[in-house]
């Protein structure tokens, strides 16, 4: 269960700084909102199952501490997910209003007419060259990202496969060692009674052998 906790820890950990690239602009591609959205949804799956194994410890002191520990957590998450909400509608709206300039020039440049047209011809097959080289390098560029972000998703689930095996291992281990000492405990328990009846057995021949040496020498 800690390695579990420490699991959701580093998660938090790389979800803020990549909320931090965001929020400073130094990294605000479809990458890495991707990537946010994944590392919140794997977060919360994971305090999910650290829950799920908080109900089920059997020693009251841990299990308190780790409830205590889911809230901080929950806690957490939702102060997350609220910020890249807040990062990504910031983004939406800058969209928008570049949207907004960039269709008001070009209604300015429509209206005016260029003084030579073969000039302005030759620009324009420049411009779109020059579009669809900076779209490629785009898709590449984006391209790269989902991969980045196809290893990142499949690290985290390697992870928490570990962290799951471990889990299970220790209450495998838990549950053996129950066994165990109710196996103990119930042999412990037929001695004492098999010593209680020998004890009896040989009070009563202890007490029956006075009686017959009192009566036969008297």
């Amino acid at each position: 269960m800690n390695n579990l906790y420490k699991h959701a820890l580093k998660q938090e950990k790389t979800l803020q700084e990549d909320l931090t690239k965001f929020e400073k602009e130094e990294d605000i591609s479809v990458g890495i909102q991707g990537q946010i959205s994944v590392g919140l949804t794997s977060l919360k799956r994971t305090i999910d199952d650290y829950e799920g194994l908080a109900k089920r410890e059997m020693i009251l002191v841990k299990q308190e501490k780790a409830f205590s520990n889911v809230s901080k957590l929950r806690e957490n998450y939702t102060g997350l997910k609220n910020q890249f909400d807040r990062l990504k509608q910031r983004e939406a709206n800058k969209m928008s209003q570049n949207n907004r300039i960039e269709l008001l020039g070009r209604r300015h440049n429509t209206s005016t007419q260029p003084e030579y047209p073969f000039q302005h011809d030759h620009l324009t097959r420049e411009q779109n060259l020059y579009n669809e080289n900076d779209f490629v390098n785009e898709t590449d560029t984006k391209l790269d990202e989902f991969i980045a972000q196809g290893r990142e998703v499949l690290n985290n689930m390697y992870d928490q496969n570990d962290t799951l095996k471990n889990a299970q291992r220790k209450l495998l281990d838990a549950a053996n060692t129950l066994g165990l000492s109710h196996n103990v405990i119930q042999y412990i328990e037929r001695i004492s009674f098999q010593d209680k009846w020998i004890f009896i057995g040989g009070a009563i021949i202890t007490l029956f052998s006075m009686w017959a040496i009192i009566h036969y020498l008297t």
